[in-house]
């Protein structure tokens, strides 16, 4: 029923992103070629926040990389054909955005169940930010960085026992990423991410991967900075 991707393992295979920069290589990496791939794209998060349009906008690249990508909008469209197209599809992907809001509508629609038994069956789960955050089993934790507009469903889709903690070091949204590790210091199943860094789970093994340009760039700025911090300190005689 599914294409045959690069996910031979016991247990889910899972990509949770802080951001979409940078992703195709991980993607192409961890789960092969994608070229034909059936991709579920759930943009529903994105629809209550002011930058949503750049997350819908991964749809087209992912297009062009040769992906077959299909949306899906349990905000918009019918329970029955969210579920439908769910189940027709080889990989899910879930972009970033509101998590509570996001959260709100995949249950509202049964998508939440659908996806569960999916990746039990071996379908990819990649997530984005919001995407990446709702894949564990409390979503309770990322409220100092996404506003709660009056939803009380905090279960996640409890796919991996991880919290990713997206946007660490971010110009946005740095300082609230900065407040969610310290609550959760010596915590292990909280994972902080930069921008530029996922969580790959494949079965019961769990590791960082770093996108190799966006990882260059973040180390070459944190250089420049310690350099100009450094130079601030100099006296001139």
């Amino acid at each position: 029923r599914h294409m045959n991707v690069n996910t031979h393992v016991c247990g889910p295979t899972l990509v949770l992103a802080s951001s979409s920069t940078g992703l195709m290589p991980v993607l192409r990496r961890e789960l092969g070629p994608l070229r034909g791939v059936r991709m579920a794209f759930i943009p529903t998060a994105s629809t209550v926040e002011s930058y949503g349009v750049l997350v819908r906008l991964m749809r087209i690249r992912f297009a062009l990389a040769g992906l077959r990508v299909q949306m899906v909008d349990p905000e918009r469209m019918p329970a029955a054909q969210v579920c439908a197209r769910l189940q027709s599809s080889d990989i899910i992907y879930v972009g970033g955005g509101n998590t509570f809001h996001l959260m709100h509508h995949l249950h509202a629609a049964d998508a939440d169940d659908v996806i569960r038994k999916l990746v039990r069956e071996g379908v990819p789960y990649v997530g984005e930010s919001a995407g990446a955050v709702v894949a564990s089993d409390d979503i309770s934790y990322i409220a100092p960085m996404d506003e709660n507009r009056g939803h009380t469903r905090m279960r996640g889709l409890a796919l991996t026992r991880f919290h990713v903690i997206p946007h660490v070091g971010s110009v946005s949204m740095g300082s609230s990423a900065r407040r969610i590790v310290a609550m959760h210091a010596g915590q292990q199943d909280y994972v902080p991410l930069f921008n530029g860094q996922a969580l790959v789970v494949r079965g019961h093994v769990a590791r960082i991967a770093s996108m190799p340009l966006v990882e260059q760039f973040r180390r070459l700025r944190n250089a420049c900075r310690e350099c100009m911090h450094s130079a601030g300190k100099m006296h001139v005689h």
